[in-house]
């Protein structure tokens, strides 16, 4: 039965003293907004990104309220494609409040919902298992004072069968805020559709398969230990060695720099980052080079086109990759540093990571010793490190990071006036610069024409919508995902793959632009 109807108040369920529930969903779906509607204060700051689980308590009609938000996805991703991070922190939920009345799944009614949003909502909620459908009540948010008393079922009814779907594996459990109405009488109705969703388990409270729960908790506990390990490894490396270049001559009077990465990982925000310039997003497949100040120092950074992230080399024309050999010609005498790029809210699977591999090694092989990470998306993180996400992340991009030399470096691209972060990624590039021999030099290599051609046919609403591309070929063989977040990701096969599964990978190419 919907919420919001007149025949919610003439139901027979017990009233209960405690409400205790986990409000769920992607990102940018007004998920503050409600919470912060149904506690009656601004305990969540709406538009502030939530990267850890949290809990609100507070008193409303003589119930105590418990509240746990969730950090949410992409709404197009995959499960696979979110960060293994936001995976564990969505199970760690439970630890805030281990036996919910109910999860509340939030859609937005202003945008559109695809059989790509329906997949993505799917999978994430099923981190919980299949059994969540049966606890869940989903909450449609609208803001339309024209429409101020527009029937439920008509704005349903518009947003679609995939929306339908959601609704249905709910039981029909459905609320639809106006949450710019602040008279309460939702607020209640909620409750009431809460009491009689408990009142259906006969009291029974969501729980989650203990083991699972366990496993989750111990392989947080070991990243949170292995990222401050790494965290404190770095900094003290980082002392050592100011304090011996110190000692020594004086630093360089220009740094070079080249950058590299997949499309729309944010290469030309960290240029402008870098610069404080504001250069429009370019698709270009040329190289593109710009000169500016840092600290009263001259830095000349070269833009390299991007791959198709997930692409080999071999599908990837020949044009882009002369571009990105000639690119270290265009810096006489040479390139100080190559910035290989990627973004922090965003998985990286062994597929993207051999891709990274031979597009970086069209510098030469011995490319890694000139090269430093750059996360984007820093202002995602909240107050989570990046340490955290590359240790949660597994071999793959452990691996990564210890071939360029344990070097990395987050960038929060939305705060220009922020000096102090670009200063220490100069310092990076500098320290790195004096203890190489020589600089990064042109090579030679023999390469066929090959244009897979893959992504051309997206439209510009579609890159904007996905935000980033991951185009997997149908037959790539994927890597398989750690035991814990394997036994995550379905709960219908004791070791499914951590890709997408065969009816899902087709159509999953990601786009998301990282500005």
């Amino acid at each position: 039965m919907e919420a919001g109807e007149d025949s919610d108040y003439h139901d027979n369920y017990t009233a209960l003293p405690e409400i205790k529930a986990i409000i769920i969903g992607s990102k940018a779906e007004y998920k503050c907004t409600a919470a912060n509607t149904i506690l009656s204060h601004t305990d969540w700051k709406v538009g502030k990104e939530i990267v850890k689980s949290e809990m609100k308590q507070t008193t409303i009609q003589n119930r105590s309220v418990t509240l746990v938000m969730t950090p949410g996805w992409w709404r197009s991703f995959t499960l696979a494609e979110s960060t293994k991070y936001i995976q564990m922190e969505i199970v760690h939920s439970l630890k805030h409040c281990p036996d919910p009345h109910a999860f509340l799944l939030v859609i937005s009614l202003h945008k559109p919902f695809t059989d790509m949003h329906l997949k993505s909502v799917v999978e994430h909620m099923e981190i919980f298992g299949e059994q969540i459908w049966n606890h869940t009540i989903v909450l449609l948010m609208y803001d339309n004072t024209e429409q101020r008393n527009a029937d439920s079922k008509q704005l349903i009814e518009r947003a679609g069968k995939e929306l339908d779907i959601v609704i249905k594996k709910c039981g029909n459990r459905v609320h639809v805020f106006n949450y710019t109405d602040s008279r309460g009488i939702n607020v209640e109705k909620l409750f009431h559709e809460i009491e009689r969703l408990v009142a259906e388990h006969q009291g029974q409270c969501f729980k989650i398969d203990s083991k699972l729960l366990e496993d989750m908790e111990e392989k947080r506990s070991t990243m949170e230990k292995q990222a401050k390990e790494r965290e404190n490894e770095v900094k003290t490396k980082m002392q050592s060695l100011k304090k011996c270049l110190t000692e020594r001559s004086c630093g360089f009077p220009e740094l070079r720099i080249v950058l590299m990465g997949g499309r729309f990982v944010g290469k030309t925000s960290v240029m402008n980052t870098i610069l404080k310039i504001k250069q429009e997003f370019s698709n270009s497949k040329k190289c593109v080079m710009r000169e500016g100040e840092v600290d009263k120092r001259k830095v000349i950074l070269i833009d390299t086109p991007g791959w198709w992230p997930y692409a080999s080399v071999k599908e990837t024309s020949e044009s882009v990759k002369q571009e990105i050999m000639s690119s270290v010609t265009m810096c006489p005498p040479g390139p100080h540093a190559v910035l290989l790029v990627l973004q922090s809210d965003v998985a990286f699977s062994e597929a993207q990571s051999r891709s990274v591999k031979e597009h970086m090694e069209l510098l030469g092989q011995n490319v890694w010793k000139y090269c430093i990470v750059v996360f984007t998306r820093g202002d995602w993180r909240g107050t989570s490190t990046i340490e955290e996400h590359i240790e949660s992340e597994g071999e793959t991009l452990q691996m990564l990071i210890n071939k360029c030399g344990n070097r990395y470096h987050i960038l929060n691209n939305m705060q220009w006036d922020d000096g102090i972060q670009v200063r220490e990624l100069m310092e990076k590039v500098e320290m790195m610069a004096r203890g190489n021999t020589d600089l990064l030099t042109p090579v030679e290599a023999a390469m066929e024409e090959t244009d897979s051609g893959w992504g051309s046919n997206w439209s510009d609403q579609d890159k904007l919508e996905r935000g980033s591309l991951k185009l997997d070929p149908p037959n790539r063989q994927m890597e398989s995902g750690d035991p814990f977040l394997t036994r995550v990701h379905s709960t219908k096969a004791a070791n499914s793959s951590r890709e997408p599964s065969s009816d899902y990978g087709a159509l999953h190419a990601v786009l998301r632009l990282a500005l």
